[in-house]
């Protein structure tokens, strides 16, 4: 299934895992300039590791680096990140630690 997410010029439809997930957070956050993320110092993001989707990584430690991020980005406050407005977010369905399509939410079955 596409999600709809947020790129340098608008918004555009992509598949998604969680390696391409973190990628394109990655990039979101480094105004999309690929060489920005191969150089990021921000060590201490618990995306880091995996931004270049590369190399040794087990996935359910990319998902709980990626439940890491969404609660710093809500503050710390874990029961806020399942309230989550940003839909265009790449790591958006995988907030939860289970894959949480935007589908769902449009049609009321979710929050």
């Amino acid at each position: 299934m596409q999600e709809l997410i947020k790129n340098k010029i608008g918004l555009r439809k992509i598949i998604l895992n969680r390696r391409q997930a973190i990628r394109e957070r990655c990039l979101n956050c480094s105004g999309w300039i690929p060489k920005d993320v191969a150089g990021c110092e921000m060590n201490l993001c618990p995306l880091y590791p995996f931004r270049m989707k590369k190399g040794k990584q087990d996935a359910a430690t990319r998902q709980k680096s990626i439940r890491t991020y969404c609660i710093n980005c809500m503050n710390g406050q874990i029961g806020v990140v399942s309230k989550c407005k940003s839909s265009d977010c790449p790591l958006f369905i995988y907030r939860k630690g289970c894959v949480v399509r935007a589908s769902y939410i449009e049609k009321g079955v979710m929050e």
